[in-house]
């Protein structure tokens, strides 16, 4: 009876598929289909002889029919054989060719095989290790041929996928390796679908934000520092085996720490950073190998990539306060041709003078464009010479507007003016020994006329963050361009505690701009390779700092110890904005 079976189930596959029909009280030939494919154990040359038959009459799998259609959907069919991924292919292409309504569920199947089952990557030491990751990446080949093979079949399918992949992105608290295999497979769907890339590289940005602003420079900072004292342990251990091998007390050397294994004690100690330094990695990567060509820039691939990037940075990435990683991607871009950074520059330029723009906005460019000239190692000194002159120029015309309505320093309604001095005084620190060494530079200095600006009645000093006015303070010093030390100590008196005071004076709290800078250093360690050729970091010592430290300073900012206060809000409605038209022409380079 059994054999009878086997034959019908065999002969014809019409038969088999009607028998589903029947009113199940019966052990029939459908149920046997149904139990050969779902049966691991099964040979793959039953399996793909099912398929093909199956194959055969995709035309009669309606919805009638889910529950075949799904378990074939979910079969393990990666890992019977090269015949049996084929078999399988041809029929799932064949079906949604035939039955439309079976796509979406095969596209959410395919995107969450975009993270494989990750507890066989659990102990990287173990010997088969790098085979199972290769197998791993096999397989999700095969997982993307399909879906490219389907999105070719059927267009509409490119219009599904961009939800699905919101829907099933990892959440923050989920382990590194899931957001590394699932932002690979993001990437890899752009390049063969590029109509997404810009949705996709938005939903990864977005997505890296929320990990980026929950991990602290300062948490960062401590599993680095943890991770540098336990490597000088070992290195101590070693030294002391070395003399023992040496006097023949031990035959055998302590091995050092891995690179691997400091990547695992970071993302042990902090897993949403080392999510985010993998996710940054995989990006700057992809980065690189879009836009070169056996090693040649691609200009026009990289002015497309530049334009996406510029368009989600001004969507989300500007408008995120207190980010400290995600911005390097333009960083990172912008490296790649002087042409980039000059459009990143004029960016920026025309955002702090656009009237239009809220005061917090214009803020945010003016410490963005003063931390990108200074740590961009390939911006030019002639074009960070030319930004100076259009920021002085816009500060005096700023003073010259004011006039004599001015009392005294107030945030709230010069907010971008502070926010622009801030950032010409951080420019000249990094970059006073540079200006001084071009042709007629001293004479050029002296044309900024920073003299008036401290002077004015807006008094920036008082407002901008105090290791930069002291390093300004400094430098202009040294330079014999202006003298701050008397309006410095003037501004300190304001903070000397009194006994009393009369209730006839109008006590009113102070503030002071924030030390936001987003491109201080990079602190990922895993994708800081990408980064640290193109960085440069502060170099000489700080104001009042001791003769015999180290002169490679990495950042004259202190270490935030605490969350970033914001920046003062925009002014309220109905107050007269002394910035009510843009000033400069905007930033053209020469």
């Amino acid at each position: 009876m059994e054999a009878t079976t086997e034959v019908d189930f065999y002969t014809d596959m019409q038969v088999v598929l009607q028998m589903a029909k029947d009113d199940g009280k019966t052990f029939n030939a459908y149920d046997i289909l149904l139990q050969k494919l779902c049966n691991k154990e099964e040979k793959a040359d039953v399996v793909i002889k099912l398929l093909g038959d199956l194959e055969q009459h995709v035309t009669l799998l309606t919805q009638d029919y889910q529950s075949l259609v799904y378990l074939i959907m979910g079969m393990d069919w990666l890992d019977r054989g090269p015949e049996l991924i084929t078999a399988y292919k041809a029929f799932i292409l064949n079906l949604v060719s035939a039955q439309t309504f079976y796509l979406k569920p095969l596209v959410r199947k395919l995107v969450k095989s975009f993270v494989p089952d990750l507890t066989v990557l659990s102990v990287p030491e173990s010997e088969n290790y790098e085979s199972i990751r290769q197998k791993l990446a096999n397989d999700l080949m095969h997982i993307h041929s399909l879906l490219n093979s389907l999105s070719q079949l059927v267009p509409v399918t490119q219009l599904l996928l961009g939800p699905i992949l919101e829907e099933y992105f990892p959440y923050i608290n989920k382990g590194v390796l899931f957001f590394e295999y699932y932002t690979r497979g993001l990437l890899t769907v752009s390049q063969y679908m590029p109509a997404l890339r810009l949705q996709i590289l938005e939903l990864l940005i977005k997505n890296m934000l929320k990990l980026d602003v929950r991990s602290s420079r300062l948490d960062i900072n401590t599993a680095l520092c943890l991770s540098d004292t336990l490597k000088e342990e070992v290195e101590d251990t070693q030294f002391d085996v070395d003399i023992d091998s040496a006097s023949g007390a031990n035959d055998k050397v302590a091995p050092g720490i891995s690179k691997e294994a400091k990547e695992t004690q970071f993302n042990t100690a902090l897993p949403l950073a080392g999510s985010l330094d993998a996710m940054m990695s995989l990006c700057l990567d992809y980065i690189r190998d879009t836009c070169f060509t056996s090693g040649k820039l691609d200009w026009n691939a990289t002015k497309k990539l530049y334009r996406e990037l510029l368009s989600i940075f001004d969507k989300y990435i500007f408008l995120t306060h207190a980010s400290c990683h995600v911005q390097f991607l333009l960083f990172h871009v912008c490296s790649l041709k002087e042409a980039l950074a000059d459009g990143f520059i004029d960016y920026l330029w025309k955002k702090i003078t656009d009237p239009t723009n809220q005061s917090i906005y214009r803020q945010t460019a003016a410490c963005y464009i003063g931390s990108f000239l200074t740590r961009a190692k390939y911006v030019s000194i002639n074009t960070a010479k030319e930004v100076m002159e259009l920021m002085l120029k816009w500060i005096h015309k700023y003073i010259d507007q004011t006039g004599e309505g001015v009392l005294h320093a107030d945030i709230a309604h010069h907010g971008t003016f502070y926010s622009v001095c801030q950032s010409a005084f951080y420019i000249f620190c990094f970059k006073h020994n540079d200006f001084m060494q071009l042709k007629k530079g001293f004479k050029w200095a002296e044309s900024l006329n920073f003299q008036r600006v401290i002077t004015c009645k807006l008094n920036p000093l008082r407002v901008c963050v105090p290791i930069i006015v002291k390093t300004f303070a400094s430098a202009t010093r040294l330079h014999q361009l202006a003298f701050c030390d008397t309006i410095i100590e003037r501004n300190n008196r304001y903070f000397l505690p009194v006994a009393a005071c009369t209730n006839s004076i109008e006590v009113t709290a102070f503030k002071q701009l924030d030390s936001y800078f987003p491109f201080d250093p990079y602190l990922l360690p895993r994708s800081s390779s990408h980064i640290s050729p193109l960085y440069h970091e502060f170099q000489g010592s700080l104001p009042d700092e001791e003769e015999d430290i180290d002169e490679d300073v990495d950042d004259f900012l202190p270490d935030e110890e605490e969350e970033p206060k914001p920046m003062s809000s925009s002014m309220p409605k109905g107050t007269s904005d002394f910035l009510a038209y843009g000033i400069s022409p905007g930033f053209q380079h020469g």
